[in-house]
């Protein structure tokens, strides 16, 4: 990324920062802001970003973000609310996933006949995983029931991992059907899901009797020291949670400035119509059918069934197919992909007051 890149980026989060008390209130993802700001500034723009060839720099970025946000929210997991409240949740990750991911499968089919079948189920994969963060003030508006913020947070948390572990699955078979070196994609699954999960365990613990030690001895900085402490744990969150934040507005922005246009004009009718249905139908069954006698009343079934956002999980598995998986109709997936999350964040953004406003009256109880 150039200089000047860096610099008008740099100046954008800089005035978001001077409004993001306000974003919040108005109930606006801040991600559909900084997707508009890269289509003002990029290339199809006034041209004020411009980014080298390939897309290895927006992979890079965009994986760093979600594993900065995956973080974030398992610091902020309270296990013992989990395993109290966490039926609803379970049934939304056990029977809601495979919904999800076989109706998307069926829309893919039927609305876009050019896939071949392994990759309309990729394409319903990438497509599955939420992220009620990109809309905040959902989560901490106490006119939602508890019990459905919860359930979409963690829902939402947990959702990325269940999807990765689909979509190397499917991308193995999809790709088998041009490539046809089987041993390559088994062991790529291997990294990525045991020996990945392996080295994370031991990097962190690792990292913690480090961590002790240093600090016992004196050799950390006061400065450091207060953010590795977990006596301190929200001084630390707020740190990072702001990297975080920062990271996935900056890949929003190189996604307004480099995709969102080519792909809008372009796109055809049948990807259109398959974002909506994978969008709202499709999430509204997967929401509805693992919450028969659930408890759950109907508004509060819909409300979580409807407010189901994609974002930063989406595009970072849209990449993962296309950088890694040699299917056929990689650019059809990348537009759907880019047609999906943008659609997603204006009709959340636009929908939410509305949404909050009936819920409001429902007797569901936290």
């Amino acid at each position: 990324m150039h200089s000047e890149a860096a610099f008008v980026l740099t100046i954008l989060v800089f005035c978001y920062a001077v409004f993001s008390g306000l974003v919040r209130r108005w109930y606006v993802a801040p991600a559909l802001i900084f997707v508009v700001l890269g289509m003002v500034v990029g290339p199809s723009g006034l041209g004020l970003v411009e980014v080298g060839a390939g897309t290895y720099g927006f992979t890079v970025l965009a994986q760093l973000a979600l594993t900065v946000i995956m973080f974030n929210q398992a610091s902020r997991l309270d296990l013992r609310t989990v395993l109290r409240r966490g039926q609803l949740t379970l049934r939304l990750l056990v029977i809601g996933i495979p919904v999800t991911i076989a109706l998307g499968t069926l829309t893919a089919v039927l609305v876009l006949p050019v896939l071949p079948l392994w990759e309309a189920v990729c394409l319903a994969v990438i497509i599955a995983p939420t992220e009620v963060t990109l809309i905040e003030a959902l989560l901490e508006d106490r006119r939602i029931p508890e019990r459905v913020r919860h359930a979409l947070s963690v829902e939402s948390g947990f959702y990325d991992g269940f999807a990765l572990a689909a979509l190397l699955a499917a991308l193995a078979l999809a790709s088998e059907q041009t490539d046809h070196r089987p041993e390559r994609w088994a062991w790529f699954a291997f990294r990525t899901e045991l020996v990945s999960v392996a080295v994370g365990v031991v990097i962190g613990l690792i990292g913690a009797l480090v961590i002790t030690r240093s600090g016992g001895r004196g050799w950390m900085s006061d400065t450091w020291a207060q953010l590795a402490k977990s006596t301190d744990l929200p001084a630390m969150t707020q740190v990072s949670d702001a990297a975080g934040e920062l990271l996935e507005l900056l890949v929003f922005a190189l996604l307004g400035g480099f995709s969102v246009i080519p792909a809008w004009r372009d796109v055809g009718w049948r990807v259109v119509l398959f974002a909506v249905l994978a969008l709202f139908v499709v999430r509204i069954a997967a929401v509805a059918v693992p919450c028969v006698r659930s408890g759950l009343s109907t508004p509060s079934t819909l409300f979580m069934g409807w407010f189901g956002p994609r974002g930063i999980g989406t595009l970072v598995l849209g990449v993962l197919v296309i950088d890694r998986g040699a299917i056929q109709q990689g650019s059809l997936v990348k537009q759907a992909v880019v047609v999906t999350v943008t659609i997603s964040l204006v009709l959340h953004s636009l929908t939410l007051p509305l949404g909050i406003r009936l819920i409001a009256h429902d007797d569901e109880s936290g």
